[in-house]
């Protein structure tokens, strides 16, 4: 395990001090064991995604088999940034099409086929499919943005150009 990575009792101390749906509880519990690499997803997800979810600007999008969940993603919609901010599939469903189902339903809800996302430099190789098939653009690469040493690649970031807004490209690592 991470040493960065919080204790499980930390992160349920966390998401207790916000009361959860079934489904946000359900949610969380499936992205705890996935998120080695975001050490303060407990508290995101409470204290960001939780209210977004209430007021309409986030998404949970939800995948199961057989009545167990195996995929989630979650996207924002604010004023002026659409994100997915997380996409996870079960290590026992990859290579089955689910994280596609996810990127399609988000990108639905987005309106936006081209919404900014990062994904850590280590498992650029479990999403670089993806993102070439949907032609997302590299933007941009950030150290220590979750992790001391570890590097985040953002995705169809818009830069200021004189005031406006433009796409920004760099070369692809």
């Amino acid at each position: 395990m991470n040493s960065y990575f919080p204790p499980a009792s930390a992160l349920i101390s966390s998401a207790l001090r916000v009361a959860l749906t079934v489904e946000e509880a359900r949610a969380l519990a499936f992205l705890l064991p996935l998120s080695e690499d975001y050490p303060h997803i407990a508290n995101w997800f409470t204290h960001r995604v939780v209210p977004g979810l209430r007021c309409g600007t986030r998404r949970l999008l939800p995948v199961e088999r057989d009545g167990e969940l195996v995929g989630l993603g979650i996207a924002k919609n604010e004023a002026g940034e659409r994100t997915i901010c997380t996409v996870r599939v079960a290590p026992s469903h990859t290579g089955r099409g689910i994280g596609v189902r996810l990127f399609d339903g988000l990108l639905k809800w987005l309106d936006d086929d081209q919404p900014h996302l990062t994904v850590s430099a280590e498992k650029l190789p479990l999403f670089e499919r993806i993102f070439d098939y949907y032609r997302f653009d590299f933007t941009s690469e950030r150290a220590g943005v979750y992790l001391p040493n570890k590097v985040e690649l953002g995705y169809n970031e818009p830069c200021k150009v004189g005031g406006s807004t433009a796409a920004r490209a760099v070369a692809h690592p």
